[in-house]
C-alpha cells in the first residue's frame, strides 16, 4: 500500500458527541504516519458536527452508517482504514500523551507479536482522574491468563497488527458487548502478545457505559468463554484456567446483576426485575439462590430487628 500510514486510529461513535472532541484531540500528532477514521454508527446527537469541525495534521476521514452496534462499527473502521497497526479508541475514552508513538515502537520491535497492550487510568464523566487498581505485568501464558480474567480493560490499551485481526475475522457482532474480549482470546490462542505495562489510555466511567448492563455482560461474556471450550481438550492447565474464569465471570457480573434486581424491586420495576432474575438464574443459578436467600434474610430481619438493617436507598 504505497503511502499507507503505519498506524490507523479507529473511533466508533454512537451518540457520544459530547466526548468525541476529547477523544480526537487526545491523539495529537504522532511522529509515525497516522490516520484517524471515525465511524458514526447512526448517531442522532452532535457527532456529525464534531466531525465536521475537527482539524488535524493526521490523515482523517469519517464514514456514517445505519446504527449496527459497536462490533460492526469497529469492523467498518477496520475495512476503511489502511494502517499496518490498528488501535480502536472508543469515542468516550482518551489516549495518553505519546501513546501512539510508544506502542508503535514496541510493536515494531516485536515482529512475532500480534498485539501489544499496556494500562489505562480511570476517569469520571468530566475527565477527572480516579484511583485505578495497579495491575502486575503479564509476562507469560497470556492466553491462559485471559481465560481467567480480561486484564485488558479497554480497547484503547491495545495496538494490533492488522493481519492478525483480519485472520480472526474482526469483532463478532453476536457478542457485541464482549467482542473485544473475544478478539483478544482468539488472537492470543494462536500468537504471542506482549504487555509493555505503560499507561496509554484513559477509560471514562459514566452511566452510558455498555459494561453497566450486567445481564448483557454476563450473557455475552460467558458466550465468549464457551467459544473457547472446544480448543482446550487435553490441555489441563488451560481447562483449569477456563473453569476458574467461568466462575470469576459468574461471580463478578452475577453480583452486579443481583444488585440491579434488588434496585428494580425496590423501585417497583417488577417486570424488569423478573427479566434480570431469569438471566441470573440461567447463567448463575447459585447467584440467584444467594440473592433470594439474602432478600429473605433482610425481609425477616426488617420485621423482627428493624434497627439491625438500616434503610438502603
Amino acid at each position: 500500500m504505497p503511502g499507507a500510514p503505519l498506524v490507523s486510529l479507529v473511533i466508533p461513535c454512537y451518540n457520544h458527541g459530547a466526548f468525541l472532541d476529547e477523544a480526537l484531540a487526545s491523539i495529537g500528532t504522532p511522529a509515525v504516519a497516522t490516520e484517524i477514521v471515525v465511524v458514526d454508527d447512526g448517531s442522532t446527537d452532535s457527532t456529525s458536527d464534531v466531525v465536521a469541525r475537527f482539524e488535524t495534521a493526521n490523515a482523517f476521514r469519517s464514514v456514517r452508517q445505519q446504527n449496527s452496534g459497536l462490533a460492526a462499527a469497529r469492523n467498518r473502521g477496520l475495512r476503511e482504514s489502511r494502517g499496518e497497526f490498528v488501535v480502536f479508541l472508543d469515542a468516550d475514552d482518551r489516549l495518553a500523551p505519546g501513546a501512539v508513538d510508544f506502542a508503535a515502537a514496541v510493536l515494531a520491535e516485536r515482529p512475532e507479536c500480534a498485539f501489544v497492550f499496556g494500562r489505562c487510568r480511570m476517569m469520571d464523566r468530566d475527565g477527572n482522574m480516579l484511583d485505578t487498581p495497579v495491575q502486575a505485568r503479564i509476562v507469560r501464558d497470556h492466553y491462559r491468563e485471559l481465560l481467567r480474567r480480561n486484564y485488558i480493560w479497554m480497547p484503547g490499551m491495545v495496538m494490533f497488527r492488522r493481519d492478525a485481526l483480519e485472520r480472526v475475522g474482526g469483532f463478532n457482532p453476536a457478542v457485541n458487548a464482549s467482542a473485544d474480549y473475544d478478539v483478544y482470546l482468539h488472537i492470543a490462542r494462536h500468537h504471542p502478545v506482549h504487555d509493555h505495562g505503560k499507561v496509554v489510555a484513559y477509560y471514562r466511567k459514566h452511566d452510558a457505559n455498555m459494561s453497566g448492563n450486567a445481564a448483557r455482560m454476563l450473557r455475552e461474556t460467558l458466550a465468549v468463554m464457551s467459544a473457547q471450550r472446544p480448543f482446550l481438550e487435553g490441555d489441563e492447565a488451560s481447562l483449569a484456567a477456563y473453569h476458574e474464569g467461568w466462575r470469576n465471570w459468574q461471580e463478578f457480573y452475577g453480583a452486579h446483576l443481583a444488585t440491579e434486581i434488588r434496585t428494580a424491586v425496590r423501585q417497583r420495576r417488577l417486570f424488569e426485575a423478573a427479566g434480570k432474575a431469569t438471566v441470573l438464574g440461567f447463567y448463575h443459578p447459585r447467584g440467584l439462590w444467594h440473592h433470594a436467600r439474602r432478600k429473605t434474610q433482610l425481609t425477616l430481619g426488617g420485621k423482627g430487628k428493624r434497627r439491625a438493617f438500616p434503610s438502603r436507598t
